[in-house]
């Protein structure tokens, strides 16, 4: 799980090798830029990738 910035700087790493079921995280994005950033889930099946706004 990566969450990065429009010019690739990874902003939050974590690994969740082998994860199975369900999955829930809370991110504090206050002390970053409004923008766009996106949260990358690397999957056996491919990377899935979701678009989050900050306003």
């Amino acid at each position: 799980l990566r969450l990065v910035n429009l010019v690739g700087e990874v902003i939050f790493i974590e690994n969740l090798e082998k994860f199975e079921g369900e999955y829930s995280h809370s991110f504090n994005l206050s002390e970053y830029s409004k923008g766009i950033y996106l949260l990358e889930l690397d999957t056996d099946n491919g990377i899935i990738n979701k678009k989050l706004i900050l306003q």
